[in-house]
């Protein structure tokens, strides 16, 4: 999985960008989700970030991830099966992959253009995409396989 650091201005400056005012709690819940690109749940981003936040509460990390989410920062995506709403950090559109074993989400780089659909009609101006798919991960579809000799 890619590494990702970003310096606390820059996470500053991604807030400021978006008419959110920085404060300790934006800017570790925003950090969070720039280097953990993992998708997590509500629960998954307070437990990791509790014991350096100890005042920290469920209910902030849920109100912060709506106001980034109607800021712009990020994005809400609920595939199913998933154990609820989970939280993704991305500057581009990409597809989203749901291994229906092991629960695991995986971005899916998608090509230039639009290769998965076709309008109608040139009248239609698109805003953003979402696309998800679901399936058996590579680990998963292997250990699923039947082993030949």
């Amino acid at each position: 999985m890619k590494t990702y650091h970003y310096s606390t201005q820059e996470i500053v400056d991604t807030l400021s960008g978006h008419g959110v005012k920085p404060s300790a709690q934006r800017l570790a819940i925003l950090r969070f989700l720039m280097e953990n690109r993992i998708h997590p749940t509500v629960d998954e981003i307070y437990q990791a970030l509790l014991a350096e936040h100890p005042t920290l509460s469920r209910t902030t990390v849920y109100n912060t991830l709506k106001l980034f989410t109607a800021a712009g920062i990020i994005r809400c995506i609920d595939l199913g099966g998933t154990g609820g709403a989970r939280w993704d950090y991305s500057q581009h559109d990409h597809a989203h992959f749901l291994c229906t074993s092991c629960g695991k989400i995986t971005d899916i780089e998608l090509s230039e253009g639009n290769p998965v659909m076709s309008l109608p009609s040139a009248d239609y101006h698109i805003l953003g995409m979402e696309i998800n798919l679901k399936g058996l991960c590579p680990a998963c579809h292997s250990a699923q396989a039947p082993h030949q000799a």
